[in-house]
Formats: structure tokens, C-alpha cells, sequence
């Protein structure tokens, strides 16, 4: 007698699941990739929306940054300065105020477009 042995699909994380499901949509806008992905994770694997657009927006991140030399230095990074290194490894300071003069200048351009119009949230900046 022969026993079957039942197939269990692997544990993914959920930045896994994010990643995924956004390597699937890589080729729509941002805005619709990650409306996609954070449904799909609130839908689907029952996370709170909270949860899954941090998951989403980090996942999409990391997708975005495949191949490139420039980096956000963590590290040198705090709750008011973001640290950014060139592909040299210089240091690019954005502040807080930058960060927000950056926002202004996007939402005048109608660049800032909000994910989910029911909760206004997040936000990304559209190219």
C-alpha cells in the first residue's frame, strides 16, 4: 500500500506575498499596482490595511530598486533627515521641509495621487 503525501504550499512571509503579487502587476502605474497588492493582502491574507500598505509600499520599494547603486543609508538616517548615497556613495541630505517642498511641488503638478480615494491614503508620487 502506497501513502499519499499531502503537498503544502510554503510559508511565505508577507513582504513575499507583496513582492509577488507586485512582480505580476510590474507593469502598471503605482497607483494600481499597489491598490492591487493591498487588497490582496487585506483580501487574502487577512491583514490590516495599515499592515499591508507598509508591507506593499517596502515590497514595491525594494522591487523599484533592483540594479540601482543609489541607496537610502539607514543607518545615517533619522526621524527628521533621510540620507541618501548616490551611486558614488555620497551623501544626499533630504529633511523633513525638502521631503514636503517635494510633496507641494507634486501635488501642484498633480503628481501626488492618493491610493485608496475612500481612506486618502498613502500617497505616491506619480512620474
Amino acid at each position: 500500500m502506497t501513502s499519499v503525501t499531502a503537498l503544502h504550499r510554503p510559508h511565505l512571509d508577507a513582504h513575499n506575498l507583496a513582492a509577488a503579487r507586485l512582480f505580476r502587476e510590474r507593469w502598471e502605474n503605482r497607483v494600481t499596482a499597489l491598490g492591487n497588492c493591498i487588497e490582496h493582502l487585506v483580501v487574502d491574507h487577512e491583514m490590516t490595511e495599515e499592515a499591508a500598505e507598509l508591507t506593499a509600499i517596502q515590497a514595491y520599494a525594494d522591487l523599484e530598486a533592483t540594479n540601482q547603486l543609489a541607496r537610502v543609508d539607514i543607518d545615517a538616517s533619522t526621524s527628521h533627515v533621510v540620507v541618501l548615497r548616490t551611486e558614488g556613495g555620497r551623501p544626499v541630505m533630504f529633511t523633513v521641509t525638502d521631503l514636503m517642498r517635494i510633496l507641494a511641488q507634486a501635488r501642484e503638478e498633480e503628481r501626488a495621487v492618493v491610493v485608496d480615494r475612500d481612506r486618502r491614503r498613502p500617497v505616491v508620487l506619480e512620474y
